[in-house]
């Protein structure tokens, strides 16, 4: 599932690489507080994909190994920048199978939190 905060050139680029993707306007989520959509992608078994540190505070103080959220933490905040932080960290860990996890991607680095 992609947030609002991600660019739709993400989206197509996660679509190329053979990823599934949701955007929050296709399951009527458009607008909505982060704590009903972190409930709604654990309900569906959905990894969220995002740059917004609040959901990392959601996986922590409620839903810690409940929820997959996948934090993408660059400057910028550009498709480009993000696409490289997610190409970097690609090869180090299976970005398709995560569950119940907190991954945060820098441009550098890649921290698991189970």
């Amino acid at each position: 599932m992609i947030d609002q905060n991600i660019p739709v050139r993400v989206r197509n680029w996660l679509k190329q690489k053979g990823f599934e993707t949701v955007i929050l306007a296709d399951v009527n989520l458009r607008g909505a507080a982060d704590k009903k959509i972190a409930e709604f992608a654990i309900q569906k078994h959905m990894t969220v994909l995002t740059q917004d540190a609040d959901f990392a505070k959601l996986y922590h103080d409620l839903y810690r190994r409940k929820l997959a959220v996948i934090l993408v933490k660059t400057k910028e905040g550009t498709s480009q920048s993000i696409i490289q932080a997610l190409n970097t960290a690609h090869p180090r860990i299976d970005l398709k199978n995560i569950q119940n996890t907190l991954v945060i991607i820098t441009k550098r680095r890649l921290r698991v939190i189970s």
